[in-house]
């Protein structure tokens, strides 16, 4: 490999491998489009390749046997998205006990890579063969910053089951790299990633949007709480937001999207509702219930109850008396 090549990759891209075939004895050279290697010596035997999808994305395949055992270590500058086809012969102990994984679809396993260090006992004569998708979090803050708000959650997606139509694409997408294959261009890796990143964002957005949608419900209901243990205090969005740690957007989204009225708009309804029922069941100085339906002058009570019922508080009460004692006659 050239040194131009080599001072091509980032340095994130080049710890997902240069580490671990150093730790193997194996020399790797600069072949179709791709790094290629192969070993035969007292540590162990096989071949590995490489191959560079854009700069924040690597597909590896190996076929390594074990000859001795060893301790093999890999190191990530950043966290990373892995997905893992592993050909293993399944009497080889799983090698992802360290990080937390997802099994996708068979042999297929999904996981968010921790960055540091993480060192894997391989015992004698275990065989390693595994194909992997490797994607760094540039990648997804490019597409964060090309589609703002179409890819929300696409990274956390590594961490979680995917549908089933979408496991097998990633299936059928890992089994299509494999060494010396004709075609496996940059370009052509590429695209099969950014296809099956398309669908996973797809049902990402719906899952992020379930997600939202229940905590808008939990958020809604924290409101009209705070609402009514607060009716005689400072009911502004603003003061509402601050109180319940969210901001005033999203706040009154999020209770537009779950009542289908405004905030403003059911705060009022709120405080006019506890303001007609104390001029019925009291005889409380109408000035203290405007009081205690958050307003501090008796102008402003009067003049929000009348543009809401159509009468001044002091007819309300007056026809409530009437209909009350019709009622008793």
């Amino acid at each position: 490999m050239t040194d131009h090549e080599m001072h091509s990759e980032s340095r994130e891209i080049q710890t997902l491998y240069r580490p671990q075939v150093e730790q193997l004895g194996m020399e790797l050279h600069y072949r179709s489009g791709g790094l290629e290697g192969q070993v035969d010596g007292d540590i162990c035997r096989g071949r590995f390749q490489a191959n560079l999808a854009g700069p924040y994305c690597l597909v590896i395949w190996h076929d390594i046997i074990f000859l001795r055992e060893m301790s093999f270590s890999e190191y990530a500058m950043t966290d990373y998205a892995c997905l893992t086809l592993d050909e293993s012969p399944v009497s080889n102990p799983v090698p992802y006990g360290v990080q937390p994984f997802t099994m996708q679809k068979g042999n297929m396993v999904s996981l968010i890579q921790q960055a540091g260090s993480v060192t894997n006992r391989i015992p004698a004569g275990s065989r390693s063969r595994t194909r992997s998708i490797c994607i760094l979090p540039g990648y997804f803050m490019e597409l964060e910053n090309q589609w703002p708000g179409q890819v929300g959650g696409l990274f956390d997606a590594f961490g979680r089951p995917w549908p089933s139509n979408i496991a097998q694409s990633a299936l059928t997408a890992l089994s299509t790299f494999a060494p010396g294959r004709p075609g496996q261009t940059e370009f052509l890796i590429k695209a099969h990633i950014d296809l099956l990143m398309a669908m996973l964002a797809q049902a990402s957005s719906a899952l992020v949007q379930r997600h939202e949608s229940s905590h808008d419900r939990d958020l809604v209901q924290q409101v009209k709480a705070h609402i009514q243990s607060h009716m005689d205090g400072d009911l502004s969005i603003d003061r509402i937001a601050q109180s319940l740690y969210v901001g005033r957007t999203r706040l009154c989204l999020a209770f537009r999207r779950q009542t289908g009225t405004s905030l403003a708009r059911y705060i009022r309804e709120q405080r006019m509702d506890r303001a007609r029922r104390l001029l019925s069941s009291t005889t409380e100085d109408i000035a203290r219930i405007g009081r205690r339906v958050g307003y501090t002058r008796p102008s402003s009570f009067s003049a929000a109850f009348t543009r809401e019922t159509g009468i001044p508080p002091i007819t309300w009460r007056e026809q409530s008396k009437r209909i009350e004692q019709a009622r008793c006659n």
